[in-house]
């Protein structure tokens, strides 16, 4: 009881810590912005009355008067202010302001200027109309430059403690994705993308999503196979809303610090695995990452395997993710994960993509052919009395055959080839697959990595597995599915899975639901929602094993893989933060032009609460990645905040490049318009992303 209580206050601590971290950070971001605009002002002469931090809405505040200005923190924390002598954000109060130039006329404090319609007006020398345009320009301008600075500063310090990154390193593809197609293999590195030397995981992330969807993104990639490095261009492609290229991010050998294992899983049933736990051994091979796991897994599905992991393993001195010492070392045996079917053998569709390098490349297979034979056995269904393929099953099939050293001939129906014509027969020599390829979201087809091929498979029914659950439910040849919703899942799966999925004709759902299958525990029963003719049924259906198939991936759960990159010497510090801070400055108008021209939703804007929670996770990893994340924000600030729009710095210039041109200020009319449209739409925005932050509107995302 002692001990649960003191990791629950240590983690409360660090919890509350975070938040603290967090709440400095966003304060400093707006302190040095409005710190720029303070710190100008008084140079020119200007009085400053207020300094506030947050808006003194209702007169609710923390302040406390120092000489002429007042410093305060105010209760709506969504900014911040310098209120200086004789500036008014407000043109509606110009009237005002002219009966008091009047009043000033022959006073030794006033000064005289020209107003908008070209009248005389007095102002207080220390006032800000007082002012020449030029040092007007240059207060204004100094909150923007301020964000600028910090944002290195932030970056130059960051990157002095070290900043945890996860290496764009290839764990994964999609099957039929552009990384898919080029080629892109597990444990391939991508050591340039554009200009980026040596980028992170979220550099490809940021890039792809504001890529030339028409050019494709350059790409430097090293391959895991021969240690060369190779250009290639990926153009990304929209599924949904948002570009993506299909590469998931390289995985640790370290287990999960929240999950560990999947619930019912053969891990978890072995029973001895715990968060943290270092896996350094399946067998008799060495594992240094996932990618040495998964051969072992891939080749071995079948087999009882004995991993030996390291627990309560210390991180090496100055590095918090290099490989553990020290600790002890447990041997835990874990079961052959039995595949799991419904009994259904759902319909194939032509061939839909071919792996650049692949041995169905080289054999000639090209998409849109029809795949009907593997070593003269059909595939989906076959004439009375002969045996058939299923094309959930036919990836292992094929990777049985490459582990043999077998060949395999397919006999396919070319695309555009009359009904009529004969099916040619080509025959491949299949690669060994040391790697696991599943189609992980929704829209993804079905891969045979031994060949390089991908297909759909979609919610048809074909024919039945006689003894299956599929039979006993009364599902027929040419049903076909529309819904799947899983019943009684444990809750902790629930949070993780997509209990109810949608089918239809142009839909490739039924792969990543089969495979989402794999990931539950034995016997779970689930509800399919059927079209039979004009009506439409609902059955309830149970997983069983399939006897001698097994499902490679064992149920550990593992945390991303990252490292720390910190600087070795200040002028490679000062270079990080320099490019950081450009990336950061640069990605804020090329975010700002994808979504002008729609590659972006408009929907993928955050506002406040989104901005907090970031701030949280990224304090969360440390200091350092939380300095990061402030370079990204005063970044932001800066560009956004000079945007030429009326109420912001950005708008205020404008109107004094105007006021310098002509000689007088803007006619009142016209400003008064102008910051009124801009006030509706700087309104109407936080309104918006208030309404999504808090999802009153959905992201669709």
């Amino acid at each position: 009881m002692g001990l649960c209580l003191i990791a629950s206050l240590a983690s409360t601590l660090t919890i509350a810590g975070s938040i603290l971290l967090v709440a400095l950070g966003l304060g400093a971001v707006i302190f040095v912005h409005e710190l720029g605009h303070f710190l100008v002002a008084k140079l020119c002469g200007v009085k400053c009355e207020k300094f506030f931090i947050g808006f003194d809405i209702g007169g609710i505040k923390l302040s406390r008067k120092w000489g002429e200005t007042e410093y305060g923190i105010g209760v709506l924390p969504l900014g911040g202010y310098v209120k200086m002598l004789g500036q008014d954000d407000n043109p509606g109060n110009i009237v005002e302001q002219i009966e008091k130039s009047q009043a000033m006329a022959g006073s030794p404090n006033a000064k005289q200027i020209v107003g908008p319609d070209g009248e005389t007006l007095y102002v207080d020398k220390r006032s800000y109309l007082a002012k020449s345009v030029p040092q007007r320009m240059a207060i204004i301008s100094a909150g923007v430059i301020m964000n600028i600075i910090f944002a290195f500063v932030f970056a130059f310090w960051a990157f002095g403690i070290g900043v945890p990154i996860i290496p764009c390193v290839v764990a994964s593809t999609t099957p039929g994705s552009p990384a898919w197609n080029v080629g892109l293999a597990p444990g391939d590195e991508i050591t340039k993308i554009g200009d980026r030397v040596n980028p992170s995981f979220e550099d490809l992330k940021s890039n792809v999503l504001l890529g030339d969807l028409e050019n494709g993104v350059p790409l430097e990639v090293k391959r895991a196979a021969t240690g060369k490095t190779e250009e290639i261009v990926l153009k990304p492609e929209v599924k949904g809303k948002l570009p993506m290229i299909g590469v998931a991010t390289a995985a640790s050998n370290r287990l999960s610090p929240d999950l560990a294992v999947v619930e019912g899983s053969p891990a978890d049933l072995a029973g001895d695995f715990q968060p943290g736990d270092e896996v350094i051994r399946v067998g008799d091979k060495s594992v240094t990452n996932l990618s040495d796991l998964t051969a072992v897994l891939a080749e071995r599905a079948e087999e009882p395997l004995e991993f030996t992991v390291r627990r309560g393993g210390q991180a090496p001195e100055g590095d918090l993710f290099g490989p553990r010492v020290a600790g002890k070392e447990v041997k835990i045996t874990v079961q052959p994960n039995p595949l799991h079917r419904l009994g259904l053998v759902m319909k194939m569709g032509p061939i839909a993509a071919i792996q650049a390098g692949s041995p169905a490349e080289a054999a000639g297979v090209r998409p849109g052919d029809v795949l009907e034979k593997v070593n003269g056995k059909s595939i989906g269904t076959a004439p009375e009395g002969e045996a058939s393929l299923d094309p959930l099953t036919l990836p292992e099939t094929i990777a049985q055959f490459a582990r043999d050293r077998e060949s395999v001939t397919l006999t396919l129906r070319r695309k555009g080839a009359a009904s009529d014509a004969p099916s040619e027969d080509i025959t491949i020599q299949p690669r060994e697959v040391t790697w696991i390829e599943s189609p992980v979201t929704f829209d993804t087809p079905m891969s045979v990595p031994a060949l390089g091929l991908a297909y759909p498979i979609v919610a048809e029914i074909q024919s039945i597995i006689s003894g299956s659950s599929a039979e006993e439910a009364g599902l027929q040849k040419g049903d076909q599915v529309v819904k799947a919703e899983w019943l009684n899942l444990p809750k902790s799966i629930q949070e993780r899975t997509a209990s109810q999925i949608e089918f239809s004709a142009d839909k490739l759902s039924w792969p990543a639901f089969f495979v989402q299958m794999q990931t539950l525990p034995p016997r779970s029963e689930v509800k399919l929602t059927f079209q039979r003719g004009e009506q439409e049924r609902v059955a309830t259906l149970v997983t069983r094993p399939v006897e001698g198939a097994f499902w490679p991936e064992r149920g550990l759960d593992f945390e991303p893989d990252k490292r720390l990159r910190v600087a070795i010497s200040w002028s490679e510090q000062a270079e990080l933060a320099a490019d950081e801070t450009i990336s950061a400055l640069t990605m804020v108008y090329r975010f700002l032009g994808k979504l002008w021209e729609g590659q972006i939703p408009v929907t993928a804007v955050g506002g406040p609460v989104m901005i907090a929670n970031v701030a949280y996770f990224a304090a969360d990893e440390g200091l350092g990645k939380l300095l990061i994340f402030l370079t990204m924000l005063s970044a932001n600030l800066a560009v956004l905040n000079f945007l030429p729009i009326p109420l912001l710095d950005g708008g205020h210039m404008v109107f004094l490049a105007y006021e310098g041109i002509r000689g007088r200020p803007a006619n009142e009319r016209f400003v008064v318009a102008m910051h009124t449209i801009g006030f509706v739409c700087i309104i109407s925005l936080m309104l918006f992303v208030f309404a999504l932050d808090f999802g009153w509107i959905d992201r669709g995302l």
